[in-house]
């Protein structure tokens, strides 16, 4: 029968969600936590290589919501999550998990790392009580997974400085935070351009792929992970199931069209039609998860995972 050739069958539909499975298994995925004004969106932006994320020096916080960009950087697929300046004991504990709950599902199964963006020269209290108060909400050892992210490096740069003997002369509650974290510590300098910052980019990536080696699983997740992974499936296959079904009536209305027209160029231009159809639902199942994490980083979406 007409068409029977370009079915969006079972295995072209295992075959998309194969290769969405298998995107989830192989990206990187990163959020960068700090308080207002730190430097977090300017150091998304340096990463995903365009000015993506609102950033400034404004005091009050450009992010309000958790947003995401999925970006290709150095030859490796990064999933950057960019959180509000909101995670401190002064913060709405509402609006904190609200965001945490935000979060959690956009970079579900887990996180490979966390970047707490803090700017160089600025070692206040409420600074380290700031991821703290990020990581309360987490069961388990995410300080594991934790890398401490210095913006405004050029400040060190024309003194000549380097930032290990800068850290040396730091209060101690920030000496203490860092050890926890087993001083896995980097400078960013913001300002560079893209090829003067691939250093900084690539000494990065190099340090979250560690954490992905010496770590017994390669990301970190917990119960809080564990359930929004689970919503998410399920939403999944709810879009799955739809997208196979819109193409199954798309396809058996052209069928039906068809079989009225008599001449062969016609059909030729209508099973080109299909193929391409057939194409576009098999890009669609492939990118479901990355449609699901754009809905939930949307504050008009109407997403009802979280």
């Amino acid at each position: 029968m007409y068409g029977a050739q370009v079915v969006l069958g079972p295995l072209e539909a295992v075959k998309a969600k194969q290769k969405s499975k298998f995107a989830i298994e192989t990206e990187l995925r990163i959020a960068l936590v700090g308080k207002t004004g730190v430097g977090k969106s300017a150091t998304a932006n340096t990463l995903c290589g365009e000015e993506f994320f609102e950033s400034g020096v404004q005091a009050v916080s450009l992010t309000q919501i958790c947003q995401q960009k999925k970006a290709r950087i150095l030859g490796r697929d990064v999933l950057i999550i960019d959180t509000p300046g909101i995670f401190d004991t002064e913060t709405d504990p509402t609006g904190v998990e609200n965001e945490i709950k935000r979060c959690v599902h956009i970079g579900a199964p887990g996180l490979h790392a966390v970047l707490y963006v803090m700017e160089i020269g600025r070692f206040r209290d409420e600074d380290t009580n700031a991821i703290k108060a990020f990581l309360r909400f987490f069961e388990g050892e995410m300080k594991d997974r934790v890398i401490v992210v210095f913006t405004h490096g050029d400040k060190l740069q024309k003194k000549g400085l380097k930032l290990e003997d800068h850290l040396q002369k730091s209060p101690m509650g920030l000496q203490i935070f860092l050890e926890d974290c087993q001083n896995r510590v980097i400078l960013f300098n913001n300002e560079f351009d893209k090829e003067e910052s691939y250093e900084q980019i690539n000494g990065l990536l190099t340090m979250i792929e560690a954490l992905k080696r010496s770590n017994e699983l390669a990301y970190y997740s917990d119960a809080l992970f564990m359930k929004a992974e689970e919503r998410i499936q399920v939403r999944e296959r709810e879009i799955e199931f739809k997208i196979q079904q819109e193409y199954m009536e798309k396809q058996a209305e052209f069928e039906k069209t068809t079989k009225m027209q008599l001449e062969d160029q016609m059909r030729k231009e209508r099973e080109t039609e299909l193929k391409e159809m057939k194409k576009e639902y098999e890009k669609k199942l492939e990118k479901v998860r990355d449609d699901i994490r754009k809905q939930i980083s949307d504050k008009d979406s109407t997403c009802t995972i979280l």
